[in-house]
């Protein structure tokens, strides 16, 4: 009887360890992925701002 108390325990604690690391995993893996999407946002307007810099420049030849 007390093989199946010290196994029901040991599977208890193991579930609720793995929940611990499941949550924490799903954590990082957020925070990486917000931090990837801050990036690319950054990369993004950049390349907005440099295309219309061209694009300003472009007409002002034009317009001489």
């Amino acid at each position: 009887m007390s093989f199946f108390v010290g196994l029901f325990m040991g599977v208890a604690l193991a579930i609720v360890v793995l929940a611990f690391l499941a949550i924490d995993a799903y954590r990082r893996g957020y925070e990486e992925a917000a931090a990837g999407r801050r990036m690319w946002r950054a990369e993004l307007a950049a390349r907005h701002a440099a295309r219309a810099a061209l694009a300003t420049r472009h007409v002002a030849r034009a317009a001489s």
